[in-house]
């Protein structure tokens, strides 16, 4: 029998998933959120704690991020390191 949950199955992300673009007008959890980054969530946490990544927001007792803010804030690391 095969996971298809994401939560359940720790293998690679397929090509569908990884080309699917963020709603700019939506939210996203901690842990598709620093998946998509490439970094752990705890990592994740420390790094809005930091200010080096936007603060999420409580809907419903849930922190989630804007996915707005992810998208500028991965253009914004492109950038710098296109600058390099």
């Amino acid at each position: 029998m095969t996971h298809t949950n994401p939560t359940i199955n720790n293998s690679q992300p397929t090509t569908t998933e990884q080309s699917t673009p963020l709603n700019p007008q939506g939210y996203s959890r901690i842990q598709p959120t620093a998946e998509l980054i490439g970094l752990h969530h705890q990592t994740l946490r420390r790094w809005w704690k930091a200010d080096k990544f936007p603060k999420p927001i409580n809907i419903n007792g849930i922190p989630m991020f804007r996915n707005s803010d992810i998208l500028r804030f991965i253009e914004n690391q492109q950038s710098v390191s296109e600058g390099v």
